[in-house]
């Protein structure tokens, strides 16, 4: 299934050995749209990364196959029986791109980075 989403702003969260990263509209309203990726780098990773969005279909955990950052989209594909291929255009606005890139790596090693 190939989705395209577009947000406004994107964050980025690390703690210790946990990373998420969060695209928004910044509105902090219930049912605002969003899209977030958590992962955990560390002794016992399986891969699986946890995907959540407020489409339903894109939600659970699942093993990314590929991901492709420049400083305005993220092209991302995961997941083998349900396999998803999400688009997002967003906003750095407050977000460093190389934090962003950096986490989104730690997450999912694969990824490609262009500026």
């Amino acid at each position: 299934m190939k989705s395209f989403l577009e947000f406004k702003t994107v964050s980025v969260s690390i703690s210790g050995d946990y990373y998420q990263i969060m695209f928004d509209d910044g509105l902090d309203t219930e049912g605002e749209p969003y899209f977030l990726i958590q992962g955990e780098s560390g002794f016992e990773d399986d891969g699986f990364r946890y995907f959540e969005s407020h489409i339903e279909s894109l939600i659970g955990h699942y093993l990314p196959k590929s991901a492709s950052l420049s400083t305005s989209s993220l092209h991302i594909s995961y997941g083998e029986k349900q396999h998803q291929d999400v688009e997002i255009r967003f906003g750095l606005h407050k977000t460093d791109f190389h934090e962003l890139a950096s986490a989104l790596m730690e997450i999912i090693p694969k990824t490609r980075t262009q500026r």
